[in-house]
């Protein structure tokens, strides 16, 4: 035993010394980066700051409200600490992934993140080169006068007579050299007027000129201001304004225009007799206090069709198309700033109650802007009411 002992203190005393773990750290505060708060959120703008520079937040404490694409959301916070620094201000873009502010404990050093968050900003963006259609002009090198004027493009050669009137309006070539025929009163009236007579084509007999002609071609040179026109607000419903527009129209507007030139498109257009369906939706809600939408009734009959041609049910996605797995139906709602599109999800194995239910509570969520982005993303058809 004595032996077993001795050689373990010998192994021991013979073996490395295991590292020695440091538990210390210098502070470094925590960055809090633009995260995708919708599936196709590139970037988004921070509509407004709810916590402030110096309040301590707690994991899924609000920071910030942050308008995507869809909608306005709200961006919550990772983990405990205060928050020590705005880095983009309300009303700022930022890309996903790009800091928007730092988190940690007071007294952290948080100066380095901001740092090398802002390479770009600092150095500045280059001016892109010329391309072939657009030869640099050498620049002077310092040299004399005459260098500079080497350098020069060459002037155009001055024209032997003043451009005609009809050239400066038309834009044609310059009158021939030699008066036309014309009467001395015409003549004279051009020497006053400063008008070109080789230039008119004369309303008199064989095309001369004559002093009616005159006045007519100074009215085109020089034409009459036009006349303000007294705006009427009779009915005080049409102005003369230029709103900007909201990031959420601009979207749509780009991926509207995005997938007429990536999808293939086929329009229809067909009349449809709805008396029997209203007479339906009638006798449903005849004891009903909260009436079925007739949304509720056309989603289900989409469904409905669906199953019946399910090759409908797919969207193109460059190289494949894709077949959805379920009657996935979006419904397309106005908002003051835009369109967003709730989805509810396999409405074949739904009933016209199940959907309205569901659709009103997405409806209220979608105005509230409270939609979580797995709520208005990812619908295989989608039914918008254009109106009456």
């Amino acid at each position: 035993m004595p032996l077993n002992w001795r050689y373990s203190r010998a192994s021991r005393r013979s073996s490395p010394r295991p590292p020695v773990r440091c538990t210390w750290r210098c502070p470094v505060a925590e960055p809090i980066l633009m995260t995708a708060l919708s599936p196709t959120m590139n970037d988004g703008v921070i509509a407004e700051w709810i916590a402030k520079e110096g309040q301590a937040v707690k994991p899924g404490d609000a920071l910030c409200e942050v308008e995507t694409d869809k909608a306005t959301m709200t961006y919550e916070s990772p983990s405990a600490g205060t928050l020590l620094a705005i880095v983009k201000q309300a009303g700022s873009s930022a890309l996903v992934g790009e800091l928007i502010a730092v988190l940690g404990k007071p007294g952290e050093d948080w100066s380095t993140l901001v740092t090398a968050a802002r390479p770009m900003e600092q150095t500045g963006a280059s001016l892109p080169e010329l391309g072939p259609s657009q030869p640099k002009v050498p620049e002077p090198s310092g040299g004399t006068a005459a260098d500079a004027k080497a350098n020069q493009l060459p002037a155009s050669r001055p024209f032997s007579s003043s451009p005609s009137p009809a050239a400066m309006v038309d834009g044609g070539p310059s009158a021939p050299t030699g008066y036309p025929p014309s009467s001395p009163l015409a003549r004279s009236l051009a020497r006053e007027r400063n008008v070109d007579i080789r230039g008119i084509r004369g309303s008199g007999p064989s095309g001369r000129v004559v002093a009616r002609d005159i006045p007519a071609v100074e009215a085109s040179v020089n034409p009459a201001p036009r006349p303000t026109v007294a705006l009427a607000a009779s009915r005080g419903r049409l102005r003369d304004e230029r709103v900007p527009v909201s990031r959420m129209r601009a979207i749509i507007a780009r991926r509207l225009s995005a997938s007429y030139s990536e999808a293939p498109h086929f329009f229809m257009r067909a009349a449809v007799d709805m008396e029997r369906l209203l007479d339906l939706r009638a006798g449903a809600n005849a004891k009903r206090e909260q009436p079925l939408s007739l949304n509720a009734f056309i989603m289900k009959i989409v469904a409905a069709a669906l199953e019946q041609h399910p090759t409908v049910n797919a969207s193109w996605e460059g190289d494949i198309i894709r077949y959805k797995p379920s009657a996935d139906i979006g419904l397309a709602v106005a908002l003051e700033g835009g369109l967003i599109t709730p989805v509810v999800r396999a409405c074949e194995g739904k009933g016209i109650k199940a959907i309205d239910a569901e659709l009103s509570d997405l409806v209220a969520r979608a105005r509230a802007g409270t939609l979580a982005p797995e709520e208005y993303s990812e619908a295989s058809f989608t039914v918008s009411n254009l109106g009456s």
